[in-house]
């Protein structure tokens, strides 16, 4: 019972977020045709992509330290990306767009990281080549810049100073946001044992790490050109070196390394696609790739009373990331 609650407290968190994101992109454009609708989907949530993989390669560490063989450690935290202002919004001439065109001749237009009260209306050509004016599509920033993901994990020690993480949420279904699963693994390795000078030193700890996570989820969405499922594939790899300082009670910890995340969005079910006497039936009619590469530092710091421990770090890269949680220690 106390796990359900946990899993379904942690999958509104995530749902909600992933809802957010989606349920303000304007459904309407497909009524421009698929190969527009895609251009325009791509760049206005982009920075959801971007972020949800930032998010699932962080928060896998608090700590240099690897665990002694069958110590362990459970850990809740929850990671929290901020989008920079170059991804909130997105050049509309640098789009080879065929049917859309923005009323007004604005040349920049917002991303879901936007600005709410920033928006472009477009029109579409072939209406306009007719003489007829009449379908306009709005495009409107939501001040999503900000992304929660929530993590459970759990980590133990083996045998050659190594230990194995893994992250998981069951597949959860929770009412009418959808449903999301995620599993990720991780191995930490202390390099401290190799390095004669390091060895000595008695707070001192030094450990690479690789950690890999899949996510997926599935949501609905509806709109007066049909109704499916948006649907999220996402695979995430990080590498780090991580450094820190173990005392009584207070352990600081550094980590720098490289993240990569290819993830896939689809929106699936029946919808119209075109407008006029150019209306088709699809039911794949978005499909999205985000495939994203960075180096990110970061710095942080754990306060552990007897078994139970606080921490907090804060990432520097392209999107900054602050990760807090709590958890319970053992060796």
């Amino acid at each position: 019972m106390k796990k359900n609650l946990i899993y379904s407290t942690l999958a509104l968190l995530l749902f909600s977020g992933i809802a957010n994101a989606q349920k303000n992109f304007p459904l309407d454009i497909l009524k421009a045709g698929t190969h527009d609708a895609n251009l325009i989907a791509q760049e206005y949530l982009r920075p959801y992509g971007e972020m949800l993989g930032v998010n699932l390669n962080s928060g896998w560490y608090n700590s240099a330290k690897v665990h002694k063989i069958g110590g362990f450690d459970i850990t809740i935290s929850g990671t929290y990306t901020t989008a920079p202002d170059s991804k909130k919004s997105f050049d509309l001439t640098a789009l080879a767009l065929r049917e859309l065109y923005e009323i007004n001749g604005k040349e920049m237009a917002p991303t879901m990281a936007g600005d709410k009260n920033q928006s472009v209306l477009f029109g579409l050509q072939s209406e306009q080549q007719v003489g007829t004016e009449y379908t306009q599509i709005e495009l409107q920033g939501s001040d999503l810049g900000t992304f929660i993901t929530p993590m459970v994990q759990g980590a133990v020690g083996l045998p050659f100073h190594t230990e194995i993480m893994g992250r998981f949420m069951p597949r959860v279904e929770y009412g009418d946001y959808g449903q999301a699963y995620m599993w990720g693994l991780g191995v930490k390795h202390s390099l401290k044992e190799h390095i004669p000078f390091v060895k000595r030193l008695p707070f001192i700890e030094l450990s690479a790490l690789g950690a890999y996570t899949h996510f997926e989820s599935k949501l609905g969405m509806t709109g007066t050109v049909g109704s499916g499922n948006f649907e999220t594939l996402s695979n995430a790899y990080t590498g780090r070196i991580l450094i820190g300082a173990n005392l009584p009670i207070v352990a600081f910890y550094s980590g720098i390394g490289y993240g990569n995340t290819r993830s896939n969005f689809d929106l699936k079910g029946e919808f119209t696609v075109g407008s006029g006497g150019n209306q088709t039936n699809d039911s794949n009619p978005i499909s999205m790739e985000f495939v994203s590469g960075n180096f990110d530092f970061n710095v942080g710091m754990r306060i552990r009373l007897a078994i139970f421990s606080l921490h907090a770090d804060y990432s520097v890269g392209e999107y900054s990331v602050i990760t807090g949680g709590v958890g319970v220690n053992f060796r």
